[in-house]
């Protein structure tokens, strides 16, 4: 029976681990993450799921690294959903989708716009940037 406990927990916990899209490069100032019905301040080293929104005060930054080397910078009065992500070579499976509802960031782009330019899509109120390998510095009002 403790075999099949142990067995058990393992897969959890790696379906669980293929789940983590992004970790918190760092934070400065106010920050928060929402995550479901959850709200808590952002941590450095915090790891970041598909649908969690990264919120910023007035102060606030937050730097995020994403699993394909992706990186992404948010300013103050900030606001960053991850909509969708997934970075899994070995089944050529490649999503990477942010919506900026309000404020600044900085994106440099990682490997799923080198490998599939077409699947990362960066939204903004007033449009979408489709992103092929580069950097940029974008502003939602």
């Amino acid at each position: 029976m403790l075999k099949y406990v142990a067995v058990l927990m393992i897969m959890m916990a790696t379906s669980w681990a293929s789940d983590v899209v992004a970790f918190v490069k760092n934070v400065q100032g106010d920050a928060i993450l929402k995550r479901d019905t959850t709200s808590q301040p952002a941590q450095k080293g915090e790891q970041l799921f598909r649908r969690d929104i990264i919120q910023t005060g007035a102060t606030g930054t937050m730097g995020l690294s994403f699993n394909d080397g992706t990186r992404v910078a948010v300013g103050p009065k900030s606001i960053l959903v991850i909509d969708d992500y997934a970075f899994e070579p070995s089944q050529k499976e490649f999503r990477f989708d942010l919506s900026l509802q309000k404020g600044t960031a900085l994106f440099e782009s990682g490997k799923i716009s080198k490998l599939a330019p077409e699947k990362v899509r960066f939204q903004v109120p007033q449009g979408v940037i489709g992103i092929r390998g580069t950097k940029f510095l974008v502003e939602a009002k």
